[in-house]
This record gives C-alpha cells, structure tokens and sequence, in this order.
C-alpha cells in the first residue's frame, strides 16, 4: 500500500506529460491548417481614395460611375437621418460576409461580384443567406456615394464590410473572401453540384464555355458553375444572377453535409489555403469546430434590394433605407 501511494504522484506527472504532448501535438497541427489560410490584418489593407482602384481588366466597367451632386447629397442626408439606428446585438448570432471577387492577378484586391451575408443563429438553428447587390448605391466611408462594390477594389474586405455596416446598421463580425479560380476550386472539391437549368440559361452556357446542357437538372463542375454563378443579362439581371449565386453556394453547402468528418477534416484542410479572412487564430478553431453543426442548419434565402423598396437612378439602385434596415434586422435577428 505504501509503495502504491509513492507511486501515484509519477502516475499523475507521467499523466501530465502525456496530456502536454496531446496538447502540443494538437496545437500543431492546428497551427498548420491556419498557417494555410491567408489571415489578414484589417489595419494592414491600404485603401485607395482616388479612381485608381479600378481595372481594365474587370467585366464591369461602372464601378465607380457617380450620383449628380443632388442626387450624392439627398443619398447622405437619407443616412444622416438613419444615425439614430442601431444595430442589434445578440450572442446567439454570428455574421460573416463572404465575398466572390473578379480579381484576376495582385495589382488590385478586384470589385466583388458577389457578397453574401451569412447570419448563424444557433439558437433557431438556420443560416439566413442575404445578397447584397453590387449596384446598390451605397455611402462609402471617407469616399462617398459609389455602387457598393467598389467599396472592395478601394479597401477590401475591412472597407466592404464598413459599408455595410454603416449603411445598414448591422454587425458584421467576420469576412471571408475567394476569387474567381478559388470558388471554381472549391467547387471540384465537393464533386461539384447539381442545379436545375431553363432553356435560355442552358443556350448562354453553351455558348460562352462550350458545354452541352439542355433545360433541367445538370450536373456541374466547378469552371460550368461558377459561369452559371455569373450569368447577368438572362432573365432578370442581376436580381437572377444573386439568386445562382445563392443556389450555387447552397448545392456546396448540401454536397458538405454528405461527407463523414474525415472527409470533412479533408475539405477544409483544401479550401483554406484559397481563402482570404479577418478571423484571428484564436477564434478559427472555435469556428471550425462548429462547421459540421452549422452546415446541417436549414438555409433562408434573400437579397438586398428587397422588393417593393429600392427605386432606379439610371441604371443603379438606392434602396429605401429605413423600410431595408427593419426588415433586414427582422430577418436576421427577429422582431
């Protein structure tokens, strides 16, 4: 019995040093999935006050097109009146931007052709899917009205996400943002999706990238979906191309849900490397932790402008602020 009592204190260190290794082993591992990932300080992005953020080589060539000056400053004032809004907090609820930019090489961080809210709220267990038009009209901070996504070619993700938050009253804890050669990627690692193609959206298909589809349920590869994800002059503009955008990342969220957590551990390990975010290392693994619950959560699609409450200058929209806001913070957090 003696011997027994002088040995226990060895069993506890032996235990301790056991457990320390697990715990560095662990760790790094870990350090080496974040190391893969492109962590970005929000202090260490430049932003570009002059019209020089913009690029030839981008599709969309009225980035930066401006409001008469009437027109700039009833924009302002309609904000200014807003001030006294804020915006609601709740623990339950976690916010991260996911950006889709045209960027093309390093000469410029590219205008975002998609930005999707995603809003998890643990409590209700759903995933609110929100689209922000990229030709809302929008206050960029310390620049002015411009079309929202020109906020990302002059400042990148801290930028984009200021602006949101500004114009709309919300938080917005964290953004996570790929380029067009990412999100095909991304695409393949999945297996690619299955979406559901009308006769017109099929014909633009097969001519601009060579396929062969027909209306109805195709299967695509990453390059096939991401054009899809990009269509803009078939059916109803850019209202229709938020929507593939939002089905395309759908179908990647449900292809994610099939995988067993090996297959996942895999997945991950692979996407990170493309990714571009603000989410310090001490918060990424408490994230990703939660990835394999969160992708079971029930999705809710929408978009911003919503309907009935924006109105046209020329080809851009100016959303009705005050009716937009309550009924974004309605969605997302509830009455």
């Amino acid at each position: 019995m003696k011997r027994s009592k002088k040995k226990l204190p060895f069993i506890i260190i032996g235990i301790l040093i056991f457990l320390f290794i697990v715990v560095i082993v662990i760790y790094a591992v870990w350090k080496t999935y974040y190391n893969k990932s492109h962590y970005i300080k929000d202090e260490d992005i430049s932003i570009h006050y002059e019209n020089d953020a913009e690029n030839t080589d981008s599709d969309d060539k009225e980035t930066d097109a401006t409001l008469s000056q009437q027109d700039a400053d009833k924009l302002e004032a309609d904000l200014k009146a807003l001030d006294h809004v804020k915006a609601p907090s709740s623990t339950g609820i976690y916010n991260i931007l996911l950006i889709g930019s045209d960027r093309r090489d390093t000469s410029w961080y590219g205008n975002s052709d998609s930005m999707i809210l995603l809003s998890i709220d643990e409590s209700k267990k759903t995933v609110h899917m929100t689209s922000f038009m990229r030709d809302l009209y929008v206050v960029i901070p310390n620049i002015g009205p411009r079309k929202l996504n020109s906020a990302y070619a002059r400042g990148a993700g801290p930028l984009l996400v200021q602006t949101l938050e500004d114009n709309f009253k919300i938080d917005i804890h964290n953004y996570a943002s790929v380029d067009f050669t990412s999100m095909s990627q991304i695409i393949d690692f999945v297996g690619g999706v299955d979406l559901e193609l009308y006769q017109e959206e099929a014909d633009y298909l097969n001519n601009s990238i060579g396929t062969n589809f027909s209306a109805g349920m195709v299967h695509m590869n990453g390059q096939q979906a991401l054009a899809f994800s990009r269509i803009r002059y078939v059916g109803y503009y850019d209202y229709e191309r938020t929507s593939r955008q939002r089905r395309v990342l759908e179908q990647v969220v449900l292809k994610s849900r099939q995988l067993n957590l090996s297959q996942l551990n895999d997945l991950i390990s692979k996407v990170l490397p493309l990714i571009s975010h603000n989410i310090p290392e001490t918060e990424v693994a408490q994230k990703l932790l939660k990835v394999p619950e969160w992708i079971q959560y029930n999705i809710i699609q929408d978009r911003v402008p919503y309907d009935g409450m924006y109105s046209y200058l020329g080809q851009d929209i100016v959303p009705d602020y005050a009716a937009t806001i309550e009924r974004l913070h309605n969605n997302i957090y509830g009455n």
